[in-house]
């Protein structure tokens, strides 16, 4: 079976440092010139009287970058950035997404405040979804916490956690070896969605799960429609659907997916 390799390209990263310690990333597409930034999230915690000051700071490279473009900001950056940030000299890495490498590379060489559900998600390293390791007990596992921002400024929630999807159902969409936030299911529609599902046999045993897209049909019942045969898709076309039937089979919808947080690192 043939693995969907990421498509990569170059990119440069910039370490920033405040007060002797890491405290953000600049992360540069060498070929388009586009430009992600990380920067801690608890500067009052980490900087204290010069927190306001430091965030305002940060807060205003993105627009120096838009105003000066690339060329000319990383330029600015390296050689008259004041000494409130020191730049560590680039750095030059592969990524295939640059969001999801900045992400890799901040949690990699920042280490700021754990604020659970505010900055921070928990990450359930020792579930292997290949494997069938997640079940409704995650409240009981021992966590790791992550810094994660989701797109579209989605505010965290305790619903939210961090998982590592094994496996290449869902490539190129969903890599092999990727970390993945998903949000618990309690209900609502599923149509077209990408969800975890566990078939079990009964209330009893554990069973097969599946990280797949949802499907189902519908079929009149009198005067009234209901669910008919449940299918979960897969992205990559090598591997088969999973049906469900509803008569013979029990299932659980565990969770939604949402975001690739990170890509798998080499």
């Amino acid at each position: 079976m043939t693995n969907m390799p990421l498509l990569t390209r170059t990119a440069e990263y910039r370490i920033l440092q405040a007060l002797g310690e890491n405290c953000g990333i600049v992360l540069t597409d060498s070929e388009s010139g586009a430009c992600v930034f990380r920067f801690r999230q608890d500067w009052a915690d980490f900087a204290g009287e010069e927190a306001a000051v430091l965030a305002a700071l940060a807060g205003e490279l993105p627009a120096r970058h838009a105003e000066m473009g690339t060329g000319a900001f990383l330029r600015w950056i390296d050689e008259t950035l004041s000494n409130t940030l020191r730049v560590e000299p680039p750095v030059r890495t592969f990524c295939s997404d640059l969001e999801r490498t900045a992400q890799a590379i901040y949690r990699k060489h920042v280490r700021s405040t754990v604020n659970r559900y505010r900055t921070h998600l928990p990450y359930y390293k020792d579930i292997d979804l290949a494997a069938g390791g997640l079940g409704q007990d995650k409240a009981s596992r021992t966590a790791e916490w992550i810094e994660a921002r989701l797109p579209g400024r989605r505010n965290l929630s305790e619903d939210l956690f961090v998982v590592r999807v094994h496996g290449h159902s869902m490539e190129p969409d969903i890599p092999d070896g990727a970390l993945c936030v998903f949000r618990s299911y309690y209900g609502g529609s599923r149509k077209n969605g990408v969800y975890i599902v566990q078939r079990i046999a009964t209330m009893d045993e554990g069973g097969e799960f599946t990280l797949k897209r949802y499907s189902s049909s519908k079929k009149a019942v009198g005067d009234s429609w209901k669910h008919g045969d449940i299918h979960m898709h897969p992205d990559n076309p090598e591997f088969p659907d999973w049906k469900l039937s509803q008569e013979e089979d029990r299932y659980i919808t565990i969770a939604e997916f949402l975001n690739v947080l990170e890509d798998p690192q080499e």
